[in-house]
């Protein structure tokens, strides 16, 4: 059997390729919309990509399944678990093999056999993985979104991203079954999960690439046991605000996501397409690193740098119904074509970029720059103990339930966007974070949206401890339930 996993950094995503070395057959599971990675492998190995299929329907990243089967010739496969409510449309089906608990996938010596494991999302599937040359015993499980290294999928995106009301605890009980289920598999089955450490599928997923099903039930909470009380209560806590953009990506791939590929360079972009679109207040977002925007940025532009959370953080923070121009240092032709691609992994298309020297151009027609301020924790302590500043903290539930600032207001960075009307335009604000990283893609949104009076947290929360300063704690949302009933 040859086994090859991809993984996009960006994404935090995992896609597999499985072959049957005598008959050179493969198959891919949850492929993304760079088709062409998968293409490119099967011919350096030889083999034809004769089936692809995915565990579920994504909220993170636009699937390539159907685009890949396309390109390829190769037969899809979707799952018809779950019901019609929150399952892949009648027109996606149509166009796949169906496939359902128990149902198989066949390449040559390789097994596939699909396990419903409901939880994460109604249709969700887990494949058992089969050499029948070495064994009848699956050697490896392909978990998509329901096992992570560490942790379990998050059941409440149907929910807080896609609006099924009410759902949440119900799919919370759905996941605990699953478990429970697949939990008798042999230890020694290998573990493939959809994701690793970043995605915002789960709450605090392992950086390790696999695991076994042995080492998740000695190490991994879900897999203790526990009350299904408490395993809802413990899932549904302290889960990541879902970016905005999610609810796009499960329209797009309910009806069997991306049809075909066709990415190209953006446009460039001239001055006068730059102040147009500053007057027509269009989303512009900067992708410089944030001390170069800090120290010099164009008013009305979002800085959301290029790295590994790009994505995250753009998807968060862009109207998914809405594109933007973008701000870039990249030249180069292969990493402007890269940057479109990324970006169309989460469905967008950029409208045009300008260059980074465009943001000097705009100085010497227009003046200064604006500037983000920057705050160190000593000066902070001194503006909180005066009462002069509001302090927004927009790290995640699980963090600011750890310990945050005293005073301080809980806003995660996800939820800026639908509650920056809570905040006091006239009063100044402090954003925070661990080190400094989002409250400065804070500080920019709330620049482009006006805020005048608005400060940057050098070294955030991590520095606020290590100067000795006090610290709050919030109660768990358990503590809190234990302290009513007492």
């Amino acid at each position: 059997m040859l086994f090859k996993r991809f993984y996009d950094d960006n994404l935090a995503q995992a896609s597999y390729l499985i072959a049957c070395e005598r008959t050179r057959e493969a198959v891919v599971v949850d492929p993304n919309t760079d088709i062409e990675q998968y293409a490119r492998a099967a011919g350096a190995e030889r083999v034809k990509i004769a089936h692809v299929t995915e565990t579920h329907i994504h909220a993170d990243f636009v699937s390539g399944a159907s685009a890949l089967a396309a390109a390829t010739g190769a037969t899809l496969h979707l799952s018809i678990e779950g019901g019609k409510d929150w399952g892949y449309t009648d027109a996606a089906v149509a166009n796949a093999q169906a496939l359902k608990n128990g149902s198989g996938i066949a390449l040559g010596d390789v097994r596939l056999r699909a396990l419903h494991t409901p939880g994460h999302t109604p249709e969700h599937l887990t494949f058992l993985v089969t050499d029948v040359q070495r064994g009848e015993d699956a050697v490896g499980a392909l978990t998509g979104d329901f096992v992570f290294v560490g942790e379990v999928g998050r059941p409440d995106l149907l929910e807080r991203a896609a609006g099924a009301s009410g759902d949440m605890e119900k799919s919370a009980q759905a996941l605990l079954k699953s478990i429970r289920k697949f939990a008798a598999q042999s230890d020694h089955l290998q573990l493939w999960p959809g994701h690793g450490a970043g995605s915002a599928c789960g709450r605090s997923l392992g950086s390790m690439p696999q695991s076994t099903l042995g080492y998740e039930k000695l190490f991994n909470w879900a897999f203790a046991e526990r009350s299904e009380a408490e395993f809802v209560r413990r899932v549904l806590e302290d889960q990541p605000v879902p970016p905005r953009y999610f609810a796009s990506m499960k329209r797009i791939n309910r009806n069997g996501g991306a049809s075909s590929i066709d990415l190209k360079k953006p446009i460039e972009l001239t001055f006068a397409d730059l102040e147009r679109a500053l007057r027509d207040r269009s989303t512009i977002i900067d992708t410089r690193p944030a001390v170069k925007f800090a120290d010099g940025h164009i008013a009305g532009t979002i800085n959301i740098p290029r790295n590994k959370s790009f994505l995250n953080w753009f998807g968060a923070l862009v109207p998914s119904d809405r594109s933007a121009y973008l701000i870039t240092d990249v030249e180069s032709d292969d990493a402007l074509e890269e940057l479109a691609l990324d970006l169309a992994k989460i469905g967008f298309v950029p409208l045009g970029y300008f260059g980074h020297q465009m943001v000097h151009e705009w100085k010497t027609r227009n003046g200064d720059l604006e500037r983000v301020p920057q705050l160190d924790v000593e000066q902070l302590r001194k503006a909180i103990d005066a009462q002069n500043v509001q302090v927004i903290d927009v790290r995640g539930p699980d963090e600011w339930r750890h310990g945050h600032l005293p005073g301080a207001v809980h806003i995660p960075l996800a939820a800026l966007p639908d509650r920056v009307g809570e905040l006091n335009g006239s009063a100044p604000i402090v954003l925070q974070c661990r080190g400094g990283g989002r409250s400065s893609i804070a500080t920019s949104f709330l620049q482009a949206h006006g805020f005048a009076n608005v400060t940057n947290l050098v070294g955030g929360f991590t520095g606020w401890v290590e100067s000795g300063f006090e610290v709050e704690h919030e109660a768990s949302p358990s503590s809190e339930r234990a302290a009513r009933k007492s």
